[in-house]
């Protein structure tokens, strides 16, 4: 139904569809039965401008919105599932940042999420809490001018792959889901490791993985928004 989309929708529909045809269809078999993570298709998404097309253009993207992300999103699943959500999957962890994200978080980390160079990845759901963020068990303690972050998500999309992620912890277990907070963390903070890479029965060319912390220390800074915000 094309009446439905602007005229810059429907390029952008296009060209995720002939990116689906002519770079994913021809190898998504390859990449679903080696389950390795597609970096050369992340690469040809970043060379067409793809990851910028919902960020701001204040921060490096094209100004568009979610049903944009949506339509490429959509396009690339019809050649491959996978790789379809490496790619909504590091939409899912830069939202938080899009939406309640200070502008120094803005800056410092969208200009890079929309030109492809770093992934991100949305760290919410545990074992025993499935996503529902009232029971989960990761904590972040305030320590001065830094959060103590302990507890570990489970299945998170694109772990291991992504530099940025948005973490939710409690930073007051009493108050129930409304003692929520999201934090920023980048891939290599002290603390922070990965668990085995999960075998799964389809999506294989998407990575998950256990995200686990353990005392790792988080810059106050990186926040979103206030606490009880997540």
């Amino acid at each position: 139904m094309d009446y439905l989309l602007t005229e810059q929708q429907t390029m952008i529909r296009d060209l995720a569809r002939k990116i689906a045809v002519e770079k994913i269809k021809p190898v998504a078999a390859q990449y679903d039965e080696s389950e390795e993570f597609a970096w050369p298709i992340m690469k040809t998404l970043a060379e067409s401008d793809l990851f910028g097309i919902y960020i701001p253009e204040a921060y490096g993207g094209l100004g568009g919105g979610i049903m944009d992300m949506c339509l490429v999103t959509e396009e690339l699943s019809r050649a491959c599932g996978g790789i379809a959500l490496g790619y909504a999957g590091t939409g899912l962890g830069t939202l938080p940042i899009l939406l309640h994200g200070s502008e120094e978080q803005k800056k410092k980390y969208l200009p890079d999420i929309a030109k492809g160079k770093r992934l991100a990845a949305f760290c919410l759901t545990e074992a025993e809490a499935g996503s529902d963020a009232a029971n989960m068990k990761t904590t972040a303690r305030k320590e001065g001018d830094k959060y103590i972050l302990n507890g570990t998500k489970q299945w998170i999309t694109n772990a291991g792959e992504a530099e940025i992620y948005t973490v939710i912890a409690l930073t007051d277990k009493s108050k129930g889901v409304r003692g929520a907070s999201a934090f920023i963390v980048e891939k290599g903070t002290k603390g922070m490791e990965f668990g085995k890479k999960e075998k799964k029965m389809g999506i294989r060319a998407s990575a998950t993985r256990e995200v686990i912390f353990t005392d790792c220390e988080v810059p106050a800074e990186n926040l979103i928004s206030r606490e009880g915000m997540g």
